[in-house]
């Protein structure tokens, strides 16, 4: 099914009721327009049985920009008596997550609700996607796409021209206009005259995170001896002596950046083949119980950033942060830590 807005829009007023009414253990919920509250950006008006007043907008997506853009519609009808809701066709992890943040009620036309009120919880998961594309839509943070992004992370308080971002990726024109295009699209970008920079960096990192996949990336897992920051100590001399060009992300950099925890695993980003590199710096080879993995990068973008922290050359924090939330061990504790540490962006 195409995701469209009048598609969408079409299916929510169609699928709405019944899905409304089941959550609410409901016999109907009626749903109906009101042209003054259209110009004012609510899509639907609904009543239930209780007399209880819904005020709903309408997305075709749940990526992080338009859940924001939802909630700034929809923040000024609480006031005045209604239940705001957003509706979307499903609501992604990274959607749901900024709609939590914002204290913004959600159901998603696939099934899936997370509604609170004065006398009112509802909370549905697990309902699969009824609303997947086929095939894969263009991204903006598609692997070469996002050194925009990750250009802009950077450097969040610089107003940039897009010629000057297209100096700095290495992209044409033409992509850099489009990239632009698609993150102005997404609620993502501030304007002043012709320069622009994100309107909320951390909502843009959010909005990477929903299409960053950590398995484009070529992995090639082995075993050195040692453990922990000894063993990234040891693989630095070994890839510098083979003049292999690197960066550490995932653990490694996390406990070089600030500090955080132990670790097993060293995940680093290295130039060329990881197999043959593997062989230059004498890995011994295996999945089981690997303590090092070498990683061919989707993009030499990844390298953008990249700097030293306590003698251990690291790859930019908001790739590392990528990185640790697909990573094992306490990653998830360690992206979030590294985020307050060194993304002070106020999300």
């Amino acid at each position: 099914m195409q995701n469209d807005a009048r598609t969408i829009e079409r299916e929510a007023f169609r699928l709405l009721p019944s899905l409304l009414a089941e959550m609410l253990d409901e016999e109907q919920v009626e749903l109906y327009q009101d042209k003054g509250r259209r110009d004012l950006g609510i899509d639907v008006l609904a009543d239930d049985s209780r007399g209880r007043r819904w005020a709903i907008e309408i997305k075709n997506s749940s990526r992080p920009g338009q859940v924001d853009r939802a909630a700034a519609q929809l923040v000024h009808h609480e006031d005045k008596g209604f239940i705001p809701v957003l509706v979307v066709p499903y609501m992604s992890k990274a959607g749901a997550e900024t709609a939590d943040r914002l204290g913004l009620n959600w159901l998603d036309l696939s099934g899936n609700a997370h509604i609170r009120d004065e006398d009112l919880h509802i909370w549905v998961q697990g309902k699969p996607d009824r609303f997947r594309a086929v095939g894969r839509p263009s991204s903006p943070f598609a692997p070469k796409s996002a050194r925009i992004t990750r250009t802009l992370l950077l450097d969040p308080v610089r107003w940039w021209r897009q010629k000057d971002l297209a100096d700095a990726t290495g992209l044409d024109d033409g992509n850099v206009s489009r990239i632009v295009r698609r993150l102005d699209d997404e609620n993502l970008l501030e304007r002043r005259g012709r320069e622009l920079r994100p309107r909320d960096p951390g909502l843009l990192l959010d909005a990477w995170v929903q299409d960053y996949r950590f398995d484009r990336h070529q992995a090639v897992c082995g075993h050195l001896s040692g453990g922990g920051i000894e063993i990234a100590r040891e693989l630095d001399r070994r890839l510098a002596d083979a003049n292999v060009a690197h960066a550490f992300t995932g653990l490694p950099a996390a406990w070089a950046m600030s500090r955080f925890a132990r670790f097993r695993l060293t995940s680093v980003y290295v130039e060329g083949d990881p197999h043959l590199v593997a062989e230059e710096t004498e890995m011994r080879l295996g999945e089981k119980g690997a303590n090092v993995q070498l990683l061919g990068p989707d993009d030499d973008g990844v390298f953008a950033g990249a700097t030293e922290f306590d003698r251990l050359p690291c790859v930019a924090p908001v790739q590392v942060y990528l990185d640790l939330l697909s990573l094992p061990e306490r990653s998830r504790e360690a992206a979030d830590h590294l985020r307050a540490e060194r993304m002070d962006w106020h999300d």
